[in-house]
């Protein structure tokens, strides 16, 4: 079912809403103010009728105007709502649909799709709100909703590896609802051509260092009728191990057996279930790389442009029961082919105080000085929360100015899950002008790709560097040590550089250094010396 923007102009309309466009109120004023807001009575009287004629756990997910757009896609930055929808009461029921809509609807006001607006140019006040229903792929398990494998299929893989080709394409999957997908939590990266490849898995301590510890499911039988804010209200994040007995678990993990230090590729209850997908991936008891490949390559044929497919897929445990694999939504990617040629010198990387050569764009940027980094000496994965926090000050700080800068911190930006990386939104770092991503020893996560807060970055044309243990890759901590403190907090410094920073990405090569541009200039850096 699909709720038209009309709904949503007359939503707006009726209650006053839209002089809201232009104040900055915080995301909680905002949700408060719609939910309080009258619901116009034929939609209500269309949605009843819906209801009363099904009864499976819905989506409730945003389609707005820019969402999808093919250059500038606000991917994410609206809010999506899992419904039970099995309530006694189909009163209830219409309730929560209704203020599930309410939310979405005030969603589109929110500080992150403002701040995503602003960036690209576009005016907040021109976008519209249609709502899609759907009907959630899944199964249940006593009191919990979920499907076997949810995931993200992008057509252009901005890290290729081995035999791989950005051509080729690359997939997220997670056990249960896609939040873990989206949020950048953890979750499986493979190629869809090359499914075997997996350099993330290479080891026994690899596997259990990376495999999937806990899986997002709709709770069902609750008795509330009230939806909040926070889009996980009605879903819980549970335990791989609490649910063993669960047909989707025992179907996609392996065993890991300590005693030998071993994991055999099928579950076994004599040891502890890790979530690898082996039966699918290496025993193709579905041929899920191979569908894939087919949809992404008629995707991007028929929408002229690279693609990203949202997909769901879901086992039966009873017998000749096929298993059911749903494309929930595809959209433009962001994939600009930069026609600039950049050639990255011996002089480049002997200035250089960071390497990389898993880099996103392809880019000559001389325009910062500002650099904003975590504390590499005294990081704690336990306070990424409040290092978020820290950043998002400073970004606002510098917002103010004007002033774009290189961010630089452990782990996966954006990640929600704070073990994994800094969880920052979009809306903390909006003035960002280049994103890196460094190890340490204290966090073991993949690069970031596949989640929506990665979406954003690329379509904005963010360069976007990994730095990994490989010894041609480098991030001197004491060079940035030796910049101008602008402002320093616990977890974060904000250092400024005297003359403008170079920031140059071979995009066919993925390779990136950074470095102060020197004093005298020469010809190699005359394109970026003022």
């Amino acid at each position: 079912m699909v709720i038209t923007t009309e709904g949503f102009d007359t939503f707006v309309r009726m209650n006053r809403l839209t002089e809201m466009v232009l104040e900055d109120l915080p995301d909680e004023i905002i949700a408060q103010r719609f939910m309080a807001a009258d619901f116009p009575e034929t939609l209500r009287f269309q949605l009843a009728s819906y209801l009363d004629t099904v009864h499976y756990p819905l989506a409730v997910r945003s389609s707005s105007l820019l969402e999808d757009a093919r250059f500038k896609p606000y991917a994410g930055l609206y809010k999506t709502f899992f419904l039970a929808n099995d309530h006694d009461d189909i009163d209830c029921r219409l309730d929560q649909l209704i203020n599930a809509i309410k939310m979405v609807y005030a969603s589109t006001y929110f500080k992150a799709p403002k701040a995503f607006s602003t960036r690209v140019g576009n005016r907040i006040e021109s976008e519209k709100m249609a709502v899609i229903i759907q009907q959630v792929v899944g199964s249940r398990y006593d009191n919990l909703f979920y499907p076997a494998i949810s995931g993200v299929a992008q057509s252009k893989n901005y890290y290729p590896f081995s035999k791989m080709k950005p051509e080729d394409g690359i997939v997220n999957i997670a056990m249960g609802l896609g939040k873990a997908v989206m949020e950048g939590e953890r979750s499986l990266r493979f190629s869809p051509r090359f499914p075997e490849i997996l350099p993330q898995r290479s080891s026994v301590k690899d596997i259990l260092e990376n495999a999937q510890q806990y899986f997002y499911t709709l709770k069902m039988g609750e008795p509330t009728c009230l939806i909040e804010i926070n889009e996980a209200i009605t879903l819980t994040k549970r335990d791989i191990h609490d649910a063993v007995n669960d047909y989707p678990v025992r179907l996609l993990s392996s065993t890991y057996h300590p005693a030998d230090n071993r994991i055999r590729d099928v579950y076994s209850s004599s040891g502890y279930p890790v979530v690898t997908f082996a039966s699918m991936l290496k025993h193709r008891i579905f041929p899920i790389s191979e569908l894939i490949t087919v949809l992404l390559e008629l995707g991007s044929k028929e929408l002229g442009c690279p693609v990203e497919i949202e997909f769901a897929l879901d086992f039966s445990p009873v017998k000749d029961v096929n298993a059911r694999f749903a494309v929930l939504q595809i959209r433009p990617m962001s994939a600009r082919e930069e026609m600039l040629d950049v050639e990255i010198f011996d002089d480049d990387r002997n200035l250089a105080f960071c390497i990389s050569h898993m880099a996103l764009g392809n880019t000559i940027n001389s325009e910062m000085k500002d650099i904003v980094y975590v504390k590499p000496e005294s990081f704690d994965p336990a306070k990424t929360a409040d290092i978020a926090k820290q950043i998002s000050k400073i970004n606002a700080s510098l917002m103010k100015e004007n002033r774009k800068y290189v961010l630089i911190g452990p782990g996966r930006w954006g990640s929600a899950d704070h073990w994994l990386g800094i969880p920052v939104t979009w809306a903390d770092i909006c003035g960002v002008g280049a994103i890196v991503e460094t190890i340490h020893p204290l966090i073991h996560a993949e690069p970031s790709h596949g989640s929506h807060f990665f979406h954003n970055i690329a379509a904005l044309g963010i360069n976007y560097l990994n730095v990994n243990d490989r010894h041609i890759d480098h991030m001197d901590f004491e060079r940035l040590a030796g910049f101008h403190k602008v402002h320093e907090t616990p977890d974060v410094i904000h250092a400024a550089t005297p003359r403008p920073l170079a920031l140059k990405v071979d995009g066919s090569k993925g390779i990136c250094v950074i470095f102060e541009t020197p004093i005298c200039p020469i010809k190699k850096f005359k394109e970026l010396c003022h």
